[in-house]
């Protein structure tokens, strides 16, 4: 299901997110589906992969405890490979912060694009080699 001007299941993102986040993706007019949940479906590296594993594109979206809205993006499919995967188009965003930075697109590194994102079983979401956006399991 997809709702217009906003993100269907989301409680976290505001209709003007969406605009945001197809920017940076560079297609206004895209329409993104919610996958997993970790409030719904588990904080576990095991249930994000479970849902998100060999499933497309994503954008992952994070909220921490001190009013970080932030995230990724990554056009290679997840996988538990154990392996770091080269995407040219990966990203890194924010979105709110408690210090009025304005949302930001970081885009990967030209050096670095081999090791864009990181797809390990034992891990949700982890963009960078540095481990730059990393989601622990629980």
């Amino acid at each position: 299901m997809l709702i217009e001007g906003g993100f269907p299941g989301s409680t976290l993102l505001k209709p003007e997110h969406k605009s945001i986040l197809n920017e940076f993706y560079g297609n206004q007019n895209q329409q993104w589906t919610l996958m997993y949940k970790a409030s719904r479906h588990g904080f576990d590296a095991a249930s994000f992969h479970s849902h998100c594993d060999q499933d497309g594109e994503t954008i992952t979206i994070i909220q921490s405890n001190n009013g970080y809205l932030f995230g990724g993006y990554t056009s290679v499919p997840w996988s538990s490979s154990g392996d770091f995967e080269s995407d040219a188009t990966a990203f890194l965003f924010t979105l709110t912060n408690p210090h009025a930075i304005s949302p930001t697109k970081y885009s990967v590194v030209k050096q670095f694009v081999p090791y864009a994102v990181c797809h390990n079983g034992g891990f949700g979401p982890t963009f960078g080699c540095g481990l730059d956006l990393y989601v622990a399991t629980d």
